[in-house]
């Protein structure tokens, strides 16, 4: 699936893919309520087929939210000389891709405040901006930029920072959650066993000061690489990263602050899967499921990315580091998938 833009942008069509990510990620909040609704009747024994139809549609559209920014983003990488507002269209789109884990975070922060205003309000708000800026008057002249490479030492810095979060941190946490189908008494002994390591007095601040370093690093490189250029596997890399960012960020909040020191509860089993209403049935919770499916999917997706660069840059076949990185791809999914069911209340027994 991709899609194609033009290079002049005088026309109405040629602002079409445009629009799409700005209007995609405003109207994720209403996909999610669509969804909750259809589950709600089917709850309540109104299992239709229209129920579940429009419950399984409104899904679709909430994760389709996130892949249509990516592909125009892929889409407008490839401009050589674009105008000021396809430079604009390429980063709105790359910033939309995050709209799953960006809802969530806002949700989190209103809440901590109270909602002295609706999250969907400030939520429609701010990305209605941003579509309306994506139609002002446009010349079609290229945009003043100059791209700039990243210094080789802060791409190494970048590397080394994710092996490390990688060993001491990211391994051990996945692979607990990849116990939630097992559940609740196999996911609890084996993340006791887990922070041991990672909540320690020692590794703690350091995988915050890593992750924190990630983020700033990574959102550097964004802003270099978008000026320039890219192929569809780059700005996928960059996508995800993006992505990335925001939910390291807004998982941070809600695990120290929201959590912690907010409600004072421990971020356990309780906590990932929503109790008690759990994630699906819940009119709130049901946000944290493609918040969280894409977090496990582009964590593992973008270090399949970033291995693919290192294989070129050690001269491997690009043919070879394309099919590595699309199979890192499949492979997140399923993992990802794995963790979300579990998650949703997929159990597997043994016997």
């Amino acid at each position: 699936m991709s899609l194609t833009v033009c290079s002049r942008t005088g026309g109405a069509m040629a602002r079409l893919p445009m629009l799409l990510p700005p209007l995609a990620a405003l109207l994720y909040p209403f996909a999610l309520e669509g969804f909750n609704a259809s589950v709600s009747h089917i709850v309540a024994s109104d299992a239709s087929i229209l129920s579940w139809f429009t419950a399984a549609a409104s899904l679709a559209l909430a994760f389709a939210s996130s892949l249509i920014s990516m592909l125009v983003a892929m889409s407008f990488s490839e401009i050589r000389r674009p105008s000021v507002v396809q430079l604009y269209a390429k980063r709105t789109a790359l910033f939309a891709i995050a709209a799953p884990t960006l809802f969530t975070f806002v949700g989190v922060v209103l809440t901590m405040l109270h909602d002295p205003v609706p999250d969907t309000y400030l939520w429609v708000a701010c990305w209605m901006t941003a579509f309306l800026l994506l139609l002002r008057p446009d010349n079609g002249a290229p945009a003043s930029i100059s791209p700039r490479s990243i210094p080789a030492f802060l791409r190494i810095a970048h590397g080394v920072a994710a092996l490390t979060l990688i060993m001491v941190f990211l391994a051990l946490h996945l692979t607990n959650h990849l116990m939630f189908p097992a559940g609740q008494e196999t996911y609890d002994a084996v993340m006791k066993v887990f922070r041991h390591v990672y909540r320690n007095n020692i590794l703690q601040p350091l995988v915050v000061a890593l992750v924190l370093f990630q983020v700033c690093s990574g959102l550097f490189f964004v802003w270099r690489l978008t000026a320039a250029p890219s192929d569809r596997f780059r700005t996928f890399q960059i996508g995800s990263g993006v992505y990335l960012a925001f939910y390291v960020v807004g998982h941070m909040d809600s695990v120290f602050i929201f959590a912690r020191t907010y409600l004072g509860i421990d971020t356990g089993w309780g906590f990932a899967t929503g109790a008690p209403t759990g994630l699906v049935n819940d009119s709130w919770n049901i946000r944290l499921v493609p918040h969280y499916w894409l977090g496990v999917f582009f964590v593992l997706a973008h270090l399949a990315a970033g291995a693919r660069g290192v294989m070129i840059a050690h001269g491997l076949s690009k043919e070879f580091a394309d099919r590595f990185m699309v199979g890192g791809t499949i492979v997140a999914g399923l993992v990802a998938t794995v963790i979300m069911l579990g998650m949703c209340g997929m159990r597997i027994q043994f016997t």
